[in-house]
């Protein structure tokens, strides 16, 4: 199984920190086993442990933002706290398949959005 785009970002992060897997495990009382299967896609990563992650590293001068690659590592996108036209386009996205020219341009149009 190869490492989730979550796991290569938790990984340059560490990197970046200067952190060992084991360390970090430690330090959020956990286990290197289970960060280990949250990078590689052989487990589900929590809801809470995105920020938890997020935090870690933003306390030793690394920003990482998890969410959306977690999203797609888990292969789910929440749809709590939602309206329902949100919802709708959600589902409507997922269902279409886009071209590679289509893709770029929302996330071109995505990136706009994001720095308002």
């Amino acid at each position: 199984m190869a490492i989730t785009e979550f796991g290569k970002a938790v990984r340059k992060a560490r990197i970046d920190a200067g952190v060992t897997l084991a360390a970090m495990a430690n330090d959020m009382q956990s286990t290197p086993s289970f960060l280990s299967a949250m990078e590689m896609g052989r487990k589900r990563i929590p809801d809470d442990w995105i920020s938890r992650i997020e935090q870690y590293f933003l306390a030793r001068g690394v920003s990482v933002k998890l969410g959306t690659l977690a999203d797609v590592a888990n292969k789910t996108v929440p749809l709590e706290g939602l309206s329902p036209d949100q919802q709708m386009l959600v589902a409507s996205f997922a269902r279409v398949n886009l071209s590679q020219s289509e893709i770029l341009n929302f996330q071109s149009l995505l990136g706009a959005i994001d720095k308002k």
